[in-house]
């Protein structure tokens, strides 16, 4: 029981003597923060809502490939509006642990759902024309709503486990700083949730890689209409999706390798992990980005957002009415 009694965990910046390292690592956070603020959280609200809206207009005619589209354009949206409670940041935000442990739970089923969906979609519109070796990955393709539901499912029992290792059910109002991932969690927190959200998700892309080699070697048939134009974007986010983790995982594995020798760590540690989930954040920028310019409804849409905003800007100006009054007089 003694490697799960946490309250010797500390972070570096408060107790840690080397002065200018907490100074050069809080005003690298302090920038990067920034520019996440001004240009991040703007792009990626203003391309998810857009592709949002774009779904909702066009779900009469919603193929697989939209309905998986749409819940990561959600998860998307949800991402940016939680990574608003690292606004004071080099600081951390004061929280009770239940509220913590609520932020925490909520920021992991964002970050298991849009994994588990992007793998999802690698096998189910990647792969068409190999219903032999891969019935259920063609099914999840033919009814999007149920494949969601039992990923949402997932995530959500995912989530839950996490949140069973955070290890302060029994001072839930008790006052703490707090993270997305709390610094005070157990050290099998960053393990789980490293072999959930990254460890099977690099087998599962191998085992990916392996069946379109063999695909290719039977010369399978071409892709459905549907999922004409998913290779693309799907691979895109997927990599995307890969860089970004990858990082933040790294962070998670050396936070727990320093708990489990009973280590506070180094400025330089916790700026790696501020400036992990900084990135990790960033990831719903560019997937939502990805989606508007590889999704051809979102990208038509865009490109015909100038000309509708033209017509209804002449339906409103009365300019263009002819007064008869006037004419008359």
């Amino acid at each position: 029981m003694s490697l799960h009694n946490m309250s010797w965990v500390q972070y570096p910046s408060r107790v840690s003597s080397a002065v200018e390292d907490v100074i050069a690592a809080q005003s690298i956070v302090s920038r990067c923060l920034q520019v996440y603020m001004a240009l991040g959280v703007p792009v990626s609200l203003a391309a998810g809502l857009f592709n949002l809206t774009t779904f909702i207009k066009g779900r009469a005619r919603w193929g697989g490939l939209d309905a998986f589209l749409s819940d990561l354009t959600i998860t998307n949206v949800l991402v940016t509006l939680l990574s608003l409670t690292a606004i004071s940041r080099p600081d951390y935000m004061v929280a009770t642990n239940l509220s913590c442990a609520t932020l925490s739970f909520l920021a992991n089923v964002c970050y298991f759902n849009a994994q588990y969906v992007q793998l999802v979609m690698l096998f189910a519109f990647l792969l068409q024309g190999s219903a032999p070796c891969l019935p259920v990955a063609i099914k999840a393709a033919q009814r999007p709503m149920e494949s969601l539901a039992i990923i949402g499912g997932c995530a959500f029992c995912s989530s839950l486990g996490l949140a069973a290792l955070l290890g302060t059910s029994g001072e839930l109002s008790r006052t703490t700083l707090c993270q997305v991932d709390p610094l005070t969690a157990w050290p099998e927190y960053e393990i789980v949730k490293v072999s959930l959200g990254f460890g099977l998700a690099l087998v599962l892309k191998l085992a990916f890689f392996i069946l379109i080699v063999v695909q290719l070697a039977w010369r399978a048939a071409p892709p459905q209409k549907d999922v004409a134009s998913a290779p693309c974007l799907v691979l895109a986010m997927a990599l995307t999706t890969f860089a970004c983790r990858l990082l933040y995982n790294i962070a998670l594995l050396q936070r727990a390798r320093l708990k489990l020798q009973r280590d506070i760590g180094s400025p330089r540690d916790e700026l790696l992990m501020n400036l992990a989930e900084l990135v990790l954040f960033g990831e719903s920028c560019m997937n939502s980005l990805a989606i508007l310019f590889l999704h051809r409804p979102c990208r038509l849409a865009l490109l015909n957002l100038p000309e509708r905003i033209t017509q209804r800007c002449r339906k409103a100006d009365p300019s263009d009415s002819f007064s008869l009054k006037r004419v008359s007089g």
